[in-house]
């Protein structure tokens, strides 16, 4: 199994396998009752990957070292999709929706993401404003503002994601948006959209007409 696999990296590439062909070249060795595929498979169908040490031990065959290889493994990936960016890319508002579905929506706590861009539609940067409940106690439209003002950007996309798989925005998203969009006119920068991601999908607050 595992030289079929490895064969098929080989030959193929990485991003060619499966979930649970990637977790069993992570694993290495199945058991007598299941193999190393079959482990995988397992383990993928009953916690999606969102599980803890101590959870992966708990399946037959899975001892500390192979747990410990594959924490690792998905750590690693979480820290390469924090570290993407689009600097520098001419981009469009779907573009900028699916980075952002990959970035932030599997994080557990909402997230409000600034894409700052130029007047090309180039990325200047994207920043982090916020962790938390976005509504107007705890951020205010200044903290996006501040740093587009440093940063020369004329054009500006935020998003952030809704832990609860949910696309509806609220009335706390409306209104934030509205407030933005006032500061964003009196200092002369474009508010392209406000936009939610979730796992899988995202919603835009201009396609729905509510900015």
């Amino acid at each position: 199994m595992m030289i079929n696999l490895r064969e098929k990296i080989l030959a193929h590439g990485v991003s060619n396998l499966k979930d649970e062909e990637l977790l069993a070249v992570i694993i290495g060795n199945g058991t007598k009752q299941n193999s190393v595929l079959d482990l995988s498979q397992k383990i993928i169908c009953q916690s999606g990957l969102n599980l803890s040490l101590e959870q992966l031990m708990s399946f037959n065959g899975i001892g500390v070292a192979q747990a410990c290889k594959v924490m690792a493994a998905l750590e690693l990936g979480s820290r390469k999709v924090q570290n993407d960016t689009l600097s520098e890319k001419v981009v469009s508002v779907d573009e900028i929706g699916q980075h952002l579905i990959n970035k932030i929506g599997n994080a557990p706590q909402e997230k409000l993401v600034a894409v700052y861009l130029n007047n090309s539609y180039h990325v200047i940067d994207e920043k982090i404003i916020f962790i938390g409940t976005v509504d107007q106690a705890t951020v205010h439209p200044r903290d996006i503002l501040r740093e587009a003002v440093q940063i020369s950007a004329t054009q500006l996309i935020i998003v952030h994601n809704h832990p609860n798989g949910s696309s509806v925005f609220s009335q706390n998203d409306q209104e934030f948006s509205l407030r933005l969009k006032k500061g964003c006119q009196l200092i002369g920068i474009n508010f392209i959209d406000h936009l939610i991601v979730t796992k899988k999908t995202y919603s835009s607050l201009k396609t729905l007409n509510l900015i």
